[in-house]
């Protein structure tokens, strides 16, 4: 092996070239997260977190720059927020340092609490070292009927915020361009829940029209300016409500236009209540007896009206089916509206499209040119 040591005489042996040629550039580090779905309303992805691994389901989020887990210092007698859950016990972690920074979130009428600490954190075949998160060890009773374990936040960092996951990724892992790409799929005969793409938009999430000769046609991507802060928060022109009898009978909301941010973490629709209320009434929607949630009749669904958001001129259509979300208990099944009020006065022209929006349109979010996308899904 001395030929090894001795780049001569290695020259010597005719193949010195090779120790002398520059050494290849690592390849991009492009990924594709795979997305679970659980019923009919949460998307998930699998991380390990720690060495040796702790396997954690976690929602991968556009509305958070932070990013958390369930700690094992959760008092699981008071908190049943934290049953049925996997928790990371940093004792078993030899990656693990210690913070300790308290931490308390307050999200209304709840706050999450625990303590921010270092890890390191794989997901697909990339991996986060010396990431700072928080362990939360009190959250919402809530959280008992989630699939999640935590999640990772895929926001716009402010000054004053912790590096979120997504940019942790692309400054570790050599990913080509400082975006990603989210694809979710609603279909209950597929096993399937989406993907979040680092680095690249994938056609074959778009979709395409046919032409007579055959031609395929990728749709055009709409492209929207991200306003100024930690979400993805964008211009909406108006949102306009089509009468289930008549196509000429058109219900305008958001007259004037009003801002929406995308939130990958909610299946949901959130808007103002007042306009949440009007879509309910056109939609002859009922209010549950207790949930805060409304239902329809699962036989209409599929003659419920159109609803369209209308982003930078162009109309983005959801039909009855997108709207509507169904779970089963026993044997009864129920059509709950994916549309939730929001009865804060902050919410005032104001939405966020979660599920029910984001899985009939692949959403791109370019953090270079701080635009966001959206196109119809394939």
């Amino acid at each position: 092996m001395q030929y090894l040591e001795n780049p001569h005489l290695a020259d010597k042996m005719g193949f010195g070239e090779w120790f002398h040629k520059p050494k290849p550039k690592p390849k991009p580090g492009n990924d594709s997260i795979a997305l679970y779905r659980f019923l009919d309303y949460e998307f998930y992805a699998k991380i390990v977190i720690g060495h040796p691994g702790q396997t954690m389901n976690v929602a991968l989020d556009t509305g958070w720059t932070l990013s958390w887990v369930l700690s094992a210092k959760c008092q699981v007698l008071t908190t049943p927020g934290c049953w049925f859950h996997n928790m990371y016990d940093h004792t078993r972690s030899s990656k693990y340092k210690k913070d300790g920074t308290p931490y308390v979130g307050n999200e209304g009428k709840y706050n999450l609490t625990g303590f921010y600490s270092y890890e390191t954190i794989s997901v697909a075949h990339s991996n986060v070292t010396n990431f700072r998160f928080v362990e939360m060890d009190n959250v919402p009773w809530t959280y008992l009927f989630s699939k999640v374990d935590g999640l990772l936040g895929l926001g716009i960092r402010g000054p004053k915020d912790d590096e979120p996951f997504f940019y942790a990724l692309h400054r570790e892992n050599n990913i080509t361009n400082f975006l990603f790409s989210v694809y979710m799929n609603r279909d209950r005969q597929s096993t399937h829940g989406g993907n979040v793409i680092l680095g690249f938009i994938q056609d074959k999430h778009i979709h395409q029209t046919q032409f007579k000769n055959g031609t395929k046609i990728h749709d055009k991507i709409k492209f929207l300016p991200v306003e100024p802060g930690q979400y993805w928060k964008f211009s909406v022109d108006k949102i306009t409500v089509k009468s289930d009898t008549n196509d000429t009978d058109i219900t305008t909301l958001c007259p004037n236009g009003c801002k929406a941010i995308s939130d990958t973490s909610s299946s949901t629709i959130t808007g103002p209540e007042d306009e949440v209320d009007k879509i309910h009434e056109l939609i002859k929607a009922q209010k549950f007896p207790f949930g805060g949630i409304w239902t329809v009749s699962c036989t209409s669904v599929n003659k419920l009206p159109e609803i369209s958001f209308v982003l930078g001129g162009q109309s983005f259509k959801l039909k009855g089916p997108n709207y509507i979300i169904r779970a089963s208990f026993m044997s009864i099944e129920i059509c709950m509206s994916a549309f939730i009020p929001n009865p804060s006065p902050s919410a005032a022209n104001f939405w966020v499209l979660g599920g029910a929006f984001l899985s009939q349109y692949y959403s791109i979010y370019d953090l270079d040119n701080k635009i966001i996308g959206f196109v119809r899904a394939a």
